[in-house]
């Protein structure tokens, strides 16, 4: 079996570090992936999805023993605070504070601590896929143009969504009470899908970074929503395919 057909057979078995199966995902992979890129698809706030994860990361850990694991929850401008994390340098106390967790994330960290203490125990690369709060609101109120002043993040056009999550899109959209339809015309939804296509796009720019870098797999950690379509959708762009897992039971949530 090729290294890419062991790194899908484990990750859909989901062994455990302690060797027992979890529940097979939402839904298949496909069945020519491409072993670099592995998208692990969360609700953030589900203890169980964080588990199911952990369980992953260790079974594609024993096919691939130099894998990355790429964070939905960090920016990349805290990228020195994750080495520093991996390599043992920082107490949690300290790495909290380097990443601003609080601000830039804000779920509780107990729901990731097991993730990250997996990745120093081994040390494995955290890489670092979000752009800065100053940024997405950047992009809230001027569009991509607002990227014009920003070309250290070198992102290019992302692709439009596809008709199912422009759709998905909507209908987050309706839910936050911003409005009854997605419609197109609206300054509002038009500036809402403008950043879930910067988070989208900048999260896989980042893994098709690492990729090109040498990076033999990324494992990637992020909301569902942007698992199921947005970030496989502008990896394809960039040139990479990708096998994209959601955790059982996980809302459609970004």
């Amino acid at each position: 079996m090729t290294i890419r057909g062991r790194i899908l057979a484990l990750a859909l078995l989901g062994w455990s570090v302690a060797g027992c199966a979890a529940p097979a995902p939402a839904r298949p992979a496909p069945a020519q992936p491409d072993g670099g890129v592995v998208l692990l698809g969360e609700t953030h706030d589900r203890v169980a999805d964080h588990h199911w994860q952990l369980q992953r990361i260790a079974a594609l850990r024993e096919a691939e023993p130099d894998l990355a694991i790429g964070l939905e929850m960090v920016p990349r401008s805290r990228q020195a605070a994750l080495d520093a994390w991996t390599a043992g340098r920082l107490d949690e106390a300290d790495f909290l504070r380097e990443v601003d967790w609080d601000r830039s994330w804000g779920f509780d960290f107990g729901l990731y601590r097991p993730i990250f203490a997996f990745a120093r125990m081994h040390r494995i690369p955290l890489i670092a896929l979000n752009v800065d709060r100053d940024v997405v609101r950047a992009v809230g109120r001027d569009g991509w143009a607002a990227l014009q002043a920003r070309p250290d993040l070198d992102l290019g056009r992302p692709v439009a969504p596809s008709p199912d999550y422009n759709r998905y899109l909507a209908a987050a959209f309706a839910g936050h009470g911003r409005g009854a339809e997605g419609d197109a015309l609206n300054r509002g939804f038009r500036r809402f899908v403008d950043i879930q296509l910067l988070w989208d796009r900048a999260m896989a720019a980042r893994i098709a970074e690492a990729r090109a870098a040498g990076t033999p797999l990324v494992v990637v950690l992020a909301g569902s929503g942007h698992v199921r379509d947005g970030i496989p959708r502008q990896l394809r762009d960039l040139g990479y395919a990708s096998t994209a897992l959601v955790a059982p039971g996980a809302a459609d949530g970004a």
